[in-house]
């Protein structure tokens, strides 16, 4: 007992400061543990938070203007429309066949078919809808807007979209003045499909050589959850016709060939012919073929370099940011380096074949030619082919300068 009071004795006649010390470390730990826990607490809060000022950072360089580069650079001039009357007005100056109550127009790049305001949707934007809103300014018209109009300037009682391109990217859109024909003309794209004789052929460019160079074949396109980004489309080569027929997947008859590659920088004009469009179809066929097209913001993060070779990753594990291109390319086409959001997707649906569409059941075969920007990119990266100026013509857009 005694020996237990000398030593309770000797603590408490120890040096004050020492134990101070020693009272202010405890206290420090159990602050810092306590912090620590509550930091945790809050690092879930700030997820969402810090998910949305990403999302609002990249919506925001998708749509501003890019200090350092001209404000008459080509791809600045992409929306000159002021309103939905002066849409439709260009989109009548496009057309390329008007007869016996059919229309074949040339769709400009960023017009979507409905208008949409994910600005006033409930709940956050997803990492794949905000890329999905491309570089177009929130205010442009859509066709759901600018159809009475066209209405009024055919002067036709009835008229409505039959086909058409996908909002981020250009080409044939073909409208009809009446439901008989409207039936003509999807079953058109029915006997073709039947006959597996593709009846849309695009025009792509493509960052990298494709893999195969060249193709005949059919694949399937599904859908696949993935976390934090929902359902995205991805290429199935192996599927069953019990998934075919419960619309799991969508089988594609897909054909591709190269019509010019550049080497220097790179970049390939690409000749697409498929059936099908839907669920991006184009630009994942693109993608999975290691040539993502220039300008796609959705699906290029599937494609990586590694040691100089391309692999292509797990649409689990990609990346869902503006494209990463090439130094040698911001060079080729005026841009400030790291500004890939400022680039369009460069596709364009070029021909429509209609399957006996005429009277002596011959093919209509419909041709719209490429947009200013897209022959302007095709000069800059050295990829006009003589194929092309035979199909197309030259036209003025050959000779235009990016801020003339």
């Amino acid at each position: 007992m005694s020996g237990c009071l000398r030593v309770t004795n000797l603590w408490l006649t120890r040096d004050c400061s020492t134990t101070l010390r020693f009272i202010v470390t405890a206290a420090g730990r159990v602050n810092i543990e306590s912090s620590s826990r509550k930091s945790k607490r809050l690092r879930k809060k700030d997820v969402s938070y810090n998910e949305k000022k990403q999302e609002k950072f990249i919506r925001e360089k998708l749509i501003m203007n890019v200090e350092g580069t001209s404000r008459s650079h080509v791809y600045k001039r992409l929306y000159p429309w002021q309103s939905s009357q002066e849409l439709a007005e260009h989109l009548r100056s496009t057309e390329v066949y008007n007869k016996d109550g059919l229309i074949a127009l040339n769709k400009p790049y960023g017009i979507g078919m409905i208008k949409s305001d994910r600005s006033e949707a409930t709940g956050p934007h997803t990492t794949v809808e905000t890329l999905d809103m491309g570089i177009g300014p929130p205010n442009i018209s859509a066709m759901s807007q600018v159809l009475p109009l066209l209405k009024e300037q055919y002067a036709a009682n009835h008229l409505e979209i039959v086909k058409s391109t996908e909002r981020w990217s250009s080409g044939l859109m073909l409208l009809s003045t009446s439901p008989k024909l409207t039936e003509k003309v999807q079953k058109c794209f029915r006997r073709s499909k039947a006959m597996s004789q593709p009846a849309m052929m695009y025009r792509a460019i493509t960052v990298g050589l494709p893999n195969p160079t060249s193709v005949a074949t059919k694949v399937a396109i599904k859908l696949e959850y993935v976390h934090n980004s929902g359902k995205v489309p991805v290429i199935a080569k192996k599927y069953s016709m019990s998934a075919a027929k419960a619309s799991l997947v969508k089988p594609v008859l897909v054909e591709h060939k190269i019509l010019k590659y550049n080497k220097e920088v790179d970049t390939s004009l690409l000749e697409i012919k498929a059936q099908v469009s839907k669920w991006h179809f184009l630009r994942v066929w693109a993608t999975h073929c290691y040539s993502p097209v220039l300008g796609d913001h959705l699906y290029s993060g599937r494609v990586k370099t590694l040691m100089g070779r391309k692999i292509l990753i797990s649409h689990h594990n990609a990346c869902l940011e503006p494209q990463n291109l090439p130094d040698i390319l911001y060079s080729k086409l005026a841009l400030p380096a790291r500004s890939s959001w400022m680039v369009p997707c460069h596709l364009h649906l070029s021909t429509i074949s209609l399957s006996q569409f005429s009277k002596d059941k011959s093919n209509l075969v419909l041709s719209a030619a490429p947009p200013e920007h897209f022959m302007w990119t095709c000069k800059q990266l050295g990829l006009q082919s003589s194929e092309e100026e035979k199909d197309h013509g030259s036209s003025e857009s050959d000779k235009i300068d990016p801020q003339s």
